[in-house]
């Protein structure tokens, strides 16, 4: 297992649920299996801008007043933090049930007295069920992406798109994997689950072309646009179901590099992954049962496990990131 950089102020980004109690607005999280809510405005492993951030949000949206999400009431149902430790500054997105959020304008104007804010932004969300954000986001103040360095690449992003909660060991994975990677300026990369894009241009100096496939729109959007920003030109992006854009790909493919969510890429991408024969593959897991579970579509498809390391991602919990590295026999 390789360690980690710091066991506590490493996670840079939130997502709270906001709910109003007695005691007043509470930011926080759902103990496992309830729907009672636990103030998380203190946690010791968020970044010490966050530390400073959320307490001073809640005391913003109490201060102004502003409506939070309940039975028969509408407003603000969740907020997404990130820190940049690159910048020194937070992006914030509040979610609401009600559009316009009354006040929001205020409460950015609070909040950038405590921490230094790149922007808050709403998103709307009316649905009734669990999902997150909703479909439409409105820029309330300032910008809306954060720029973050991952060793030597530049990656900005908005507060929706995925990117790694430990800054410093995301660096160190994503140099393990350049270290790991047989590319020289001959070789085709594919980059599965691309993001936005920080490990296809962590590779992009030194292979010949790559190709980044992510099936979220936006983030292959942030791509291009970190890429644009890095020079990066032998790269690109493409939006789509990675099964599919994967088989649609013209030529060969000498190594595959991906970091799909937790549930793996699945059966069926890997099969589509060993029928395009590259000679390398670099799999990057969040979870080891699902990474275990493709591994050996894998291995029944010709390939062989040549390495395999482990990253304690984060820190205190029972979360454990996977590198394996695969060679065609």
């Amino acid at each position: 297992m390789t360690p980690a950089v710091a066991r506590s102020g490493y996670r840079v980004q939130v997502k709270l649920v906001v709910g109003a109690t007695r005691a007043g607005i509470v930011l926080g999280l759902y103990a496992p299996g309830t729907h009672r809510l636990v103030d998380a405005s203190g946690c010791p492993l968020h970044d010490p801008l966050l530390q400073r951030a959320i307490p001073a949000l809640r005391e913003a949206l109490a201060y102004e007043q502003v409506p939070v999400h309940a039975r028969g009431r509408t407003g603000v149902r969740y907020a997404l933090l990130r820190a940049s430790v690159a910048e020194g500054r937070v992006l914030a997105m509040l979610v609401s049930s009600r559009a316009p959020l009354p006040r929001a304008l205020q409460v950015a104007h609070r909040l950038r007295r405590v921490v230094p804010l790149a922007g808050l932004l709403v998103n709307e969300n009316r649905t009734s069920g669990n999902v997150i954000l909703g479909p439409r986001s409105e820029a309330i103040y300032g910008e809306t992406v954060l720029r973050e360095r991952y060793g030597d690449v530049v990656i900005a992003a908005g507060p929706t798109a995925f990117v790694q909660a430990n800054t410093r060991m995301a660096a160190h994975i994503y140099g393990a994997i350049a270290a790991a990677a047989e590319v020289d300026t001959r070789t085709r990369v594919v980059d599965l689950y691309c993001g936005v894009g920080g490990i296809a241009l962590t590779l992009a100096p030194r292979a010949g072309a790559i190709v980044g496939i992510e099936e979220v729109p936006a983030a292959v959007e942030a791509a291009r646009a970190n890429a644009a920003r890095a020079g990066a030109r032998r790269v690109r992006f493409v939006a789509g179901l990675v099964e599919d854009a994967l088989t649609a790909l013209p030529g060969d493919i000498d190594v595959v590099t991906m970091n799909p969510p937790r549930k793996g890429c699945g059966p069926a991408v890997a099969q589509a992954i060993a029928a395009r024969r590259p000679r390398q593959i670099l799999y990057l897991s969040c979870h080891p049962e699902s990474f275990a579970r493709d591994a050996v579509v894998l291995l029944d498809r010709g390939f062989a496990l040549a390495r395999l390391q482990a990253f304690d991602l984060l820190p205190q919990t029972d979360h454990v990131e996977v590198l394996g590295a695969f060679r065609r026999a």
